[in-house]
């Protein structure tokens, strides 16, 4: 029981982390070993670690999830038309979004800019 505990008061914390510090502190490691030389950019890190990224700590895990579901929501509203016009036959998952809408840059519009060079 106490062990039970121990794990769901650890999943939390992980959680909590995840919201109030940056990608780059807590994932330092895993950019690092897989993201050198990426522009560092939340978009850019996200999606390279989303692409490279193998056997993540649970804390850079849960800040790479929280971070996703932040990007998704944010690329929904500003990028939705960006989406739509050049990365309407790409299948969700893994930052392949990401990846059409950076190999599409110059095209893109300057509010979906925004959201993939925010730091």
């Amino acid at each position: 029981m106490k062990r039970l505990l121990f794990i769901l008061i650890f999943c939390f914390n992980i959680g909590l982390l995840a919201e109030t510090k940056p990608i780059y502190e807590i994932c330092q490691p895993e950019i690092a070993t897989y993201c050198q030389g990426v522009k560092p950019t939340k978009a850019r890190i996200l999606q390279c670690l989303k692409e490279r990224g193998k056997n993540l700590s649970p804390a850079c895990e849960s800040a790479e999830s929280s971070l996703s579901e932040s990007m998704k929501a944010k690329s929904q509203g500003f990028c939705k038309d960006d989406v739509s016009e050049y990365c309407r036959w790409i299948i969700p998952g893994g930052g392949r979004i990401l990846k059409c809408l950076f190999e599409n840059e110059t095209k893109i519009s300057n509010q979906c800019k925004v959201v993939l060079n925010e730091t």
